[in-house]
């Protein structure tokens, strides 16, 4: 007995059938009596121009398609539809429409495939998905375009997340971007935004997805409508639309569409460039997970964060990183590590605080500052580093140590200098005393 909701697209190819045996024995040589009594007819069909429903138990559409043609096979409950366009429902509302060259309705129309010159629109969140298969649950509220196992159906985005992680690249993404754990973490082996673009584009049949704020590449997208719930998997690069000028990498991203939020659990990666057509870099950052708020452009990385300014140029490493964009600031509330290779001068301290636009570095705790060009130290509370002129503002237990000619030691309260020509003047601070102790050459 055919369940209510398969009624509406079964009942027409019944109706159709019982035209087409009739045809088809209308047709046949008069003389009956001479075919094998136990000949079968076919009872496969054809049917041309149809539109094709599919209700639920209580009769609220969950797609409806419309077909140049499609192929019913009675047998395996199994429609083949060509050059089609539809719309999927959910709560009586469209929620997407789409085109595809062909399609397949499985499980009496609980699963539904499509593929070739696919395009997947939302109609409420303005998403726009293009690739070369897709397959829709309805009851799962799952839609997943791309390299995806059709072999099992899963029951919610989370777990078609798992699986997908493996299917779209094949590979163990763990071992190809490195393992970052607190206490014992090798450098995050984070791919650029370029580089997953090359990756993923070389692979067949990736998604490609925009929205008014963003584009992106995936292998594998997974949406669950009623979360606003997009999973991004294997060799994930996206970019803004509109300034400023933001790339985000990842082998994993998760996009929470009506929070505008990005996060992940993997290696992320985000630059941000002097201009719309993404040609040089000014500043990139890299975590082992985080997460981005669009709407406010800021950007949070946790574990093995190593940020770049390019235009200094400055390698900061740190556990946690707080990137303003707008602001043009970064946070690093634990113990960091910053280098300027090319003035030949590194420094470190409990946390520190930057001004990209201003260049300036503002260090607390624990401050360790070196200059190689005169083997100089600094040791303070509190330093300022303006990073482009080198000269640097040190309050609180100020050390200054020379090891150049002439050797000396310098101790006080309050610090002003040059930390790359090695010229630093100590100040007494309200006691006003300052220790001097001067090495002379030769001594």
């Amino acid at each position: 007995m055919l369940t209510k909701k398969y009624y509406r697209w079964v009942a027409i190819a019944a109706a159709v059938a019982v035209l087409v045996i009739a045809l088809r024995t209308c047709g046949a040589s008069s003389d009956l009596t001479n075919q094998p009594p136990d000949e079968e007819i076919d009872a496969e069909l054809t049917l041309r121009t149809v539109t094709l429903e599919q209700p639920d138990e209580n009769g609220n559409l969950l797609w409806r398609i419309k077909a140049k043609a499609v192929n019913y096979s009675p047998d395996s409950q199994k429609a083949e539809l060509t050059e089609l366009e539809g719309e999927f429902f959910q709560a009586g509302k469209t929620i997407y429409t789409v085109k595809a060259d062909k399609g397949e309705v499985q499980q009496n129309g609980e699963t539904l495939y499509l593929r070739g010159n696919l395009v997947a629109t939302s109609t409420e969140g303005e998403l726009t998905l293009q690739g070369e298969r897709l397959k829709w649950q309805p009851k799962q509220d799952l839609l997943v375009m791309g390299n995806f196992q059709d072999d099992a159906l899963v029951d919610s985005v989370e777990d078609a997340t798992d699986k997908l992680k493996g299917d779209a690249a094949g590979e163990n993404l763990d071992e190809n971007l490195g393992r970052s754990q607190k206490g014992n973490a090798p450098p995050v082996k984070a791919l650029t935004t370029q580089d997953l673009l090359d990756k993923t584009a070389a692979k067949n049949a990736p998604v490609f997805g925009f929205n008014p704020q963003m584009e992106m590449i995936a292998q594998v997208v997974s949406v669950s409508n009623q979360d606003n719930r997009v999973e991004l998997t294997g060799g994930v690069a996206a970019k803004s639309k509109a300034s400023p000028w933001l790339t985000f990498a990842s082998e994993q991203l998760t996009w929470l569409t009506e929070q505008e939020l990005i996060q992940t659990a993997k290696p992320l990666t985000v630059e941000k460039y002097q201009a719309e057509g993404y040609e040089t870099v000014t500043d990139r950052v890299i975590g082992a997970k985080g997460n981005v708020q669009l709407a406010k452009n800021i950007v949070t990385l946790d574990e093995s964060v190593q940020l770049e300014s390019l235009t200094q140029p400055l390698k900061v490493n740190s556990e946690v990183a707080v990137w303003d964009v707008n602001a043009q600031t970064v946070e690093m509330n634990s113990p960091v590590n910053i280098e300027q290779p090319e003035r030949k001068v590194t420094a470190s301290a409990n946390q520190a605080s930057l001004d990209l636009a201003q260049q300036v570095v503002y260090l607390t705790g624990n401050v360790r500052a070196n200059g190689e060009k005169n083997n100089s130290r600094l040791q303070a509370d509190r330093v300022v580093w303006k990073t482009q002129s080198q000269d640097i503002e040190a309050e609180g237990n100020v050390q200054y140590e020379q090891a150049a000619s002439p050797e000396a030691s310098i101790s006080g309260e309050k610090a002003i200098g040059n930390i790359e020509q090695g010229t630093v003047v100590i100040l007494g601070g309200e006691s006003g005393d300052v220790v001097t102790e001067i090495v002379p050459k030769d001594f």
